[in-house]
């Protein structure tokens, strides 16, 4: 056997221990040539060279050099390509290094998860995956998909085998749509429909556009509130939870307050606010927001910031305060003793204004029953709130601008058009004028008194030269005389039943009427027993044609008992009263050939001033009936020359005089209206009904109303 490949045996056995075992810094071949140094002798001295002929066991130790063959490589590649290993418990890892897109594909879907699987030509490149730990079959997906997504591919299923196609074709290839609880399991684009309870699809959209995939949303529904998203399970679940972090119900985040104004407008407090808090541009945009309610006169702020309400409420309430004076709005006041155009009539004439009513020139754009009241007009300057009466509240020199004040008389109500400054100003005079009025209770006795021989001069003389027992004293006759012709006398009495009383002894007394009636101080008060009657005024023909018909044109006219007064009370408790008193008769006309009845009136009208609760009588007005009574016997009487003697003539004279009773009582509050009211219904009996009597001497039937 020979010795040369037993040594070249040894040598490549050496060379790859030495490979193996080779230390840092020194290269294959160094390592190789000092490992065969240490295990050969060295040379002796005066060594010539290997004999010529050498023997079996020196041809073994012979050395004839070495060779190894290297790559040519110098740069390293990076590790081989791996398939994906599992574990056996459903995990895996992942070594792909610059692997082609169809052997990832292989290793992925085909030799781990065995899938049927196709790869369009047109997609190409090169991915590399490497997990650090075994991964889920899902996350094996899940990175695959994503390394697809950088080459601009995709993974989509059809019948059951999956296309990795260009992304630009994935929604070509119809992927299933589904809700996120019916969503199939496996790789590829899936669509799925999310439902959004709280947040619009349109705001859902701008939010997830810039985080997502470019295409991830497909389409919204805003009618329905959907939205229409795509992508693979991971990037569905990443959706899905975006989704739910900002579709919630965000009402119940927001804090809200609803602030009530006294003076201003909610839209001019709501662009102030707008400004100071920056909504519009500025840090606070969008964190709060000021809504006006015209309805309410208030101001709704929305914010997503609880700290923003107190201050909000702060700067509404000063915005709201400093508007006072300059910021006009509607009040009503409710008027509680007088009525509207009374005291809107008042109002204006304490303003230096004047009042529209419904028919002046310009028109009115109120109802009818409304009366507007221009507070102030062009060229003309309103007098200050300072009014004449020292009663009133002293005010500055400044006059209401622009106010309007209209009455409502339906309601009893002012309708006040200012600012609240001003009605601040205005409300108290309203207080001052607005009470409750002082009433006064009238009685009157209406009496018609013949005048008989004891009489013939007249009441006044009658009660002047003591005829009576009664105690009466003169009260500004010589006015009432001026005055009045032929009503020339007054007296203040004690007792008007005692006086009639008197009265009745010696002549006929025929009490005419006796009212009893109620007056508000400066109000007029009427009462009226009687008829109206037709008076021919006016009577017209065609002169053209003979049987044309008359016409006639007829005025009625008021006759009887009306009696008309107006009380007017001092501060001292005295009544001063406006009085007209009428008694008429309808009698035939005999002075014409008018067809119309002739009207005897007998009037008075007088001022008088009485003390509360003293009875003043007001007389003069005396009346002549002169009437000729004929009487004959039967035949006889009609006898010439000789008849006379068996007729008979009788020519009476009546005279009467009417005289009024009045007596006012003053009624200054609810309790002496209820006092009176008890007072005078003790008087009358109300078990007996009363019986009106005319004439005679007897006259207590005639005055149960008047128990005295």
């Amino acid at each position: 056997m020979s010795s040369k490949p037993s040594r070249c045996v040894v040598l490549f056995t050496l060379l790859a221990v030495a490979g193996c075992t080779s230390s840092p810094g020194k290269d294959f071949f160094t390592e190789t040539i000092d490992s065969l140094h240490a295990k050969t002798s060295p040379l002796r001295a005066g060594y010539s060279g290997p004999a010529a002929v050498t023997s079996a066991s020196n041809a073994a130790q012979r050395f004839n050099g070495a060779q190894y063959q290297g790559t040519g490589q110098f740069v390293s590649s990076g590790a081989p390509v791996t398939k994906v290993t599992g574990d056996g418990s459903g995990k895996f890892e992942l070594n792909l290094v610059n692997a082609p897109i169809a052997d990832a594909a292989k290793a992925v879907l085909g030799d781990a998860l065995h899938l049927n699987y196709i790869v369009d030509p047109r997609v190409q490149g090169t991915v590399t995956l490497q997990t650090s730990q075994p991964v889920s079959q899902d996350a094996l997906v899940d990175i695959l998909q994503s390394a697809l997504a950088v080459n601009a591919a995709g993974i989509t299923s059809r019948g059951g085998t999956y296309q990795i196609v260009p992304l630009s074709e994935i929604m070509a290839s119809t992927p299933p749509v589904s809700v996120p609880s019916t969503s199939p399991s496996g790789p590829g684009v899936k669509v799925q429909v999310l439902q959004l309870q709280f947040i619009a699809a349109d705001e859902m959209k701008t939010i997830l556009e810039p985080i997502t995939r470019q295409g991830s949303v497909l389409r919204v529904d805003s009618t329905r509130n959907i939205i229409t998203v795509a992508g693979s399970d991971s990037d569905l679940n990443a959706i899905r939870e975006a989704v739910s972090v900002f579709d919630v119900d965000w009402m119940r985040g927001m804090s809200v307050a609803l602030h009530p104004l006294k003076t201003s407008k909610p839209e001019a407090v709501a662009a102030e606010l707008d400004s100071i808090f920056g909504t519009k541009e500025g840090p606070g945009a969008k964190l709060i927001q000021f809504i006006p309610n015209d309805r309410l006169n208030s101001v709704l702020v929305i914010t997503s910031r609880p700290a923003y309400l107190a201050r909000a409420a702060t700067w509404i309430n000063k915005l709201d305060r400093l508007a006072e004076t300059n910021e006009s709005q509607l009040f009503v006041y409710q008027i509680q003793n007088r009525p509207a155009k009374e005291l809107a009539s008042v109002l204006s004439s304490v303003l230096g204004t004047t009042v529209k009513t419904e028919g002046q020139s310009g028109g009115s754009n109120v109802s009818p029953d409304q009366t507007p009241i221009a507070m102030q007009s062009d060229g003309v300057t309103p007098a200050p709130l300072t009014g004449p009466s020292p009663s009133l509240p002293q005010q500055d020199n400044e006059a209401p601008a622009h106010a309007t004040v209209v009455a409502d008389v339906e309601n009893n109500a002012l309708l006040i058009q200012t600012t609240a400054r001003d009605y601040q100003r205005i409300e108290q005079i309203l207080t001052k004028v607005d009470v409750l009025p002082t009433q006064v209770m009238l009685e009157a006795v209406i009496a018609e008194v013949t005048l008989n021989d004891d009489l013939k001069y007249g009441l006044r003389w009658f009660f002047e030269n003591g005829g009576t027992k009664v105690s009466v004293t003169d009260v500004a006759k010589a006015a009432a005389a001026a005055t009045l012709p032929g009503f020339n006398w007054s007296y203040a009495t004690d007792n008007i039943q005692v006086t009639l009383s008197a009265l009745s002894k010696i002549t006929d007394v025929n009490v005419i009427s006796a009212p009893t009636i109620m007056a508000l101080n400066n109000q007029k008060a009427i009462l009226q027993v009687g008829d109206q009657v037709p008076i021919l005024t006016q009577q017209s023909q065609d002169t053209g044609n003979g049987s044309a018909p008359i016409i006639n044109s007829v005025q009625m006219k008021d006759t009887g008992v009306i009696l008309t007064v107006t009380p007017r009370i001092n501060n001292a408790g005295r009544v001063m009263l406006d009085i007209q008193q009428e008694v008429s008769n309808v009698t035939k006309t005999d002075s014409s050939d008018i067809d119309s009845p002739t009207i005897q009136q007998r009037k008075i009208q007088t001022r008088v001033l009485v003390n509360d609760g003293e009875s003043l009588a007001l007389g003069g007005l005396i009346q002549q009936n002169n009437s000729v009574d004929r009487s004959q016997v039967p035949i006889l009487g009609d006898i010439p020359i000789f008849g006379n003697a068996f007729k008979q003539k009788n020519d009476t004279i009546r005279r009467t005089e009417l005289i009024i009773f009045i007596r006012p009582h003053v009624v200054r509050d609810i309790n002496e209206a209820r006092e009176v009211t008890d007072e005078f219904r003790g008087k009358i009996s109300l078990q007996t009904p009363i019986q009106k009597r005319r004439g005679g001497t007897k006259l207590q039937q005639d005055l149960k109303r008047l128990a005295y």
